[in-house]
């Protein structure tokens, strides 16, 4: 399965190297795949054709709106396009989704508007032009340069400086440029990796629980849940994708070592849920149309203990990602 990234980086296959083929005079590279099978465009009158783009250096983005990973580079995305769009750079995003809900161009829209996207943005719900470039991770980053051929990839977080410096040398434009604050987050405080709840991967809940697949009843054990494992109070119902929630209350207890916790999670009217971190004082967050909710926002790294409280059914809990 595909995997969303924060530390990882690549040198694409084959003929691509590490680094930028033509400023370095490396090997020839190859010519980008095109845009194949898409199922519409967001923030564009028509169609993108990478052959309408030769002359342009070519940013492409795969990613998807409710991955922090990927929300976290969007800032840089926008300031680029909006700072060297006219020395000859276009940004492309191409939404590849995870989740169900993500094929809904509703909801891919909402979470463009959301996130202040504001370059061409398209759908790739079969996973074709995902495929034909042969991506791995979200989020992942293919450059081009003005003749249509990739010269960089990169996946995850990290590589903002570097990206930003290899275009600066497609476009002609004078070197060194310094790194911009909070473009690349450190990250290596951060120990807990991703948590999915469905049954399409292996679980993390408490081994005590005996989890299974479909609909189950649990209690929250006396004892809190390993680092990187949770607890489950109520009645839920496993499905390939998420948890839900069918009793009219249940619980989520979750221990983690980062600073904060991104929730991937909907229902399917706003409820509110409890948050208690750490034995302190809850405070309410609504959770509603599927996606991303930060519910522990901290700065210190280290072990945290948190657990939602939910007063009706109907809560899906997708994954848990950690910052």
């Amino acid at each position: 399965m595909p995997t969303r990234r924060s530390f990882l980086s690549r040198a694409a296959g084959g003929a691509l190297v590490a680094g930028l083929v033509p400023v370095l005079g490396a090997r020839a590279a190859p010519d980008a795949p095109a845009f194949t099978g898409l199922d519409g465009w967001l923030n564009t009158d028509a169609p993108l054709r990478l052959e309408d783009l030769r002359g342009k250096v070519v940013l492409v983005d795969f990613w998807t709106y409710s991955c922090i990973n990927c929300r976290r580079t969007i800032p840089y995305l926008n300031r680029w396009q909006a700072q060297y769009g006219a020395h000859g750079l276009q940004v492309i995003g191409i939404h590849t989704p995870e989740f169900g809900f993500e094929r809904m161009r509703p909801n891919v829209a909402a979470g463009v508007r959301a996130l202040g996207i504001r370059y061409p943005v398209g759908q790739d719900n079969a996973f074709r032009t995902w495929r034909a470039w042969g991506v791995e991770a979200w989020p992942s980053f293919y450059l081009l340069d003005r003749n249509g051929r990739i010269v960089l990839v990169r996946e995850g977080e990290g590589h903002a400086h570097e990206l930003e410096s290899a275009i600066r040398a497609l476009l002609g434009l004078a070197p060194g440029v310094k790194p911009t604050p909070g473009d690349d987050p450190d990250l290596s405080g951060v120990r807990t990796g991703e948590i999915y709840f469905g049954a399409l991967h292996p679980t993390p809940q408490d081994g005590v629980q005996r989890p299974r697949t479909g609909q189950a009843t649990y209690a929250l054990p006396a004892t809190p849940p390993r680092i990187g494992a949770y607890q489950l109070d109520g009645t839920w119902s496993r499905g390939r994708e998420a948890l839900v929630l069918d009793s009219p209350t249940g619980a989520l207890r979750l221990r983690f070592w980062a600073a904060k916790l991104h929730l991937v999670a909907g229902a399917p009217q706003p409820t509110r849920v409890s948050v208690r971190l750490d034995g302190g004082a809850p405070r309410e967050v609504e959770i509603g149309q599927p996606t991303l909710t930060t519910l522990v926002d901290g700065s210190q790294y280290g072990p945290h203990d948190v657990t939602l409280a939910v007063a009706s059914p109907g809560l899906s809990l997708f994954s848990a990602t950690f910052g």
